[in-house]
């Protein structure tokens, strides 16, 4: 059975189209299923997949999505983990009303959404997850050691970023912290693009993906 198509309005100025319907196992959700906005456009389908390969949910974990975007990342490790919970901290009031659009439109009911902004918005989400996804634009300073002091032990941090400030931040704070387990990869993704005949490979922002497990 083939998903429905995602139909054709976007952004967050419309929020009355259908629920989208996704039947397959594979994490994955196509980009287009996501509704975005000037400034805010979902992860790309392959990083994301990526991303999940190495934040390894389980069934039932708490996980914190710390600078939730579009929704994206947060509502594909929700629909993977119906026993668990997925709280994401987004301070920007339009991301947030994307959000909460999204998450209306696959219906996901274990996905929690805080406004706030971190360090000082971490003490909206639940104490003591076990898995940390945190996405950002700049270097990290306070915000990386507050969500590693929460996180629990042998848990799992995953931090995204496109700045090269913030991958030496990240990786010289996550050494001091004695990080395990410490995996840092760059990815870019390039996908077919055709303009009349003519075929070339686009790419997207790359984006540093640094790992870590808390001893």
């Amino acid at each position: 059975m083939r998903p429905a198509a995602p139909t054709a309005v976007s952004g967050p100025h419309h929020p009355s189209h259908s629920a989208y319907h996704w039947d397959f196992v594979t994490p994955g959700l196509p980009d287009n299923a996501f509704d975005d906005a000037p400034g805010f456009s979902p992860t790309p389908m392959e990083l994301r997949v990526m991303l999940l390969a190495h934040l390894r949910p389980r069934a039932a974990s708490l996980v914190w999505d710390v600078g939730g975007g579009t929704g994206a990342l947060a509502l594909e490790i929700a629909r993977l983990m119906p026993g668990g919970a997925v709280h994401t901290l987004e301070r920007d009031p339009e991301a947030v009303a994307l959000l909460e659009q999204n998450r209306s439109r696959f219906g996901i009911t274990n996905l929690h959404i805080h406004a706030g902004a971190a360090p000082a918005g971490l003490s909206l989400l639940p104490a003591r997850p076990d898995r940390v996804l945190l996405e950002v634009g700049r270097p990290l300073g306070d915000v990386l050691v507050a969500v590693w002091e929460a996180l629990q032990p042998e848990g799992r941090l995953v931090i995204s970023t496109a700045s090269l400030e913030g991958l030496v931040d990240a990786t010289d704070t996550l050494g001091q912290l004695a990080a395990r387990d410490l995996q840092v990869v760059q990815a870019t993704v390039h996908r077919m693009q055709r303009r009349g005949s003519q075929a070339k490979l686009a790419a997207a922002e790359p984006l540093f993906l640094i790992a870590a497990e808390r001893p």
